[in-house]
């Protein structure tokens, strides 16, 4: 039988909403640019987009039973509380989103990491449909996690688990902007490679250098830019390294690759395969399926109305 529910994707940049199907079908989506300057201006907006898609349900005669959140950030997702945000997003931190939410909807609100929510979205539609044992990493302007084993999301005690662009790969390494050093997100993220080629840049010229991006970086490594080969390379060997750290961590069927890094170079993905069969135990990194994400630029809020 097929029902109906409403995802909600709460990023730095942009805020979706939709209504959705079982079937992961989007029927109405609405999509707007998240307020920088208060929490209290993203809480309205939510209301407000709330609002707008249960009207339109109602008009066509469509039943919601539920609204899913995803959200960056750290979440107790048993109590749908925002722990700790994202630096992109100003205040947001130690929001009760499901108990505000709650009280001006008669609909059940459950609220989620982001990177859980689409780790839940390529099971059921996505690369990783077919499996139980699955990890999913997104590489954008940092790197998020999600795990799925036996079927079901891990979420660890309160719902903090997999906080996977946080494993160490080097104790010594870079500061990463958690507090650690030479987390996984120090290597594999965009922001990272571009901080990367411009400390090396710096470095070889002697004086401040403009800001360049990963997209840039990506450009000059495939022109053969001597740098951006070795700032690459270095993302490459990092990236390979914390994957065989989770493979060996989770014993995981498959890995989808996700995120704006990789949707744009897909190719690394060989790369990394090629590594992680060479440093891995063999027992364990033999039979992992690694793939690029399948899913469209919907998955959030339909990962969101499948919680």
């Amino acid at each position: 039988m097929r029902k109906f529910s409403i995802g909600v994707d709460i990023g730095g940049t942009k805020i979706a909403a939709g209504v959705v199907s079982t079937y992961g079908e989007v029927l109405l989506k609405k999509t707007v640019a998240t307020p920088k300057f208060s929490r209290v201006a993203i809480l309205d907006l939510l209301q407000k987009l709330i609002e707008d898609l249960t009207d339109w349900a109602a008009k066509e005669g469509i039943t919601l039973d539920k609204i899913g959140i995803g959200t960056a950030g750290q979440v107790d997702s048993h109590q749908g509380i925002i722990l700790s945000g994202t630096a992109n997003i100003k205040d947001w931190g130690n929001i009760h989103l499901k108990e505000v939410l709650s009280a001006y909807t008669e609909l059940p609100v459950q609220v989620d990491n982001d990177v859980n929510v689409l780790t839940l979205a390529e099971k059921m539609f996505g690369a990783a449909k077919g499996y139980r044992e699955i990890v999913c990493l997104a590489l954008g302007t940092g790197v998020g996690g999600g795990v799925i084993t036996n079927g079901s999301l891990v979420r660890g005690t309160w719902g903090g688990a997999a906080e996977l662009g946080h494993i160490t790969l080097d104790m010594n390494g870079e500061m990463c902007n958690c507090g650690l050093k030479g987390c996984l997100e120090t290597y594999a993220s965009g922001t990272w490679i571009a901080k990367r080629m411009q400390m090396l840049l710096e470095k070889e010229e002697g004086k401040p250098m403009e800001p360049v991006s990963s997209r840039e970086v990506f450009r000059l490594f495939h022109e053969g830019n001597d740098l951006a080969v070795q700032v690459i390379s270095t993302m490459i060997k990092g990236l390979s390294y914390g994957i065989v750290n989770l493979i060996h961590t989770f014993n995981p069927e498959v890995i989808v690759l996700g995120g704006g890094v990789m949707s744009d170079n897909q190719w690394i993905i060989y790369l990394v395969e090629r590594e992680i069969r060479s440093i891995g135990l063999q027992s364990l990194v033999s039979g992992v399926k690694l793939k690029i994400s399948s899913l469209d630029a919907d998955s959030g809020i339909v990962g969101a109305a499948m919680l």
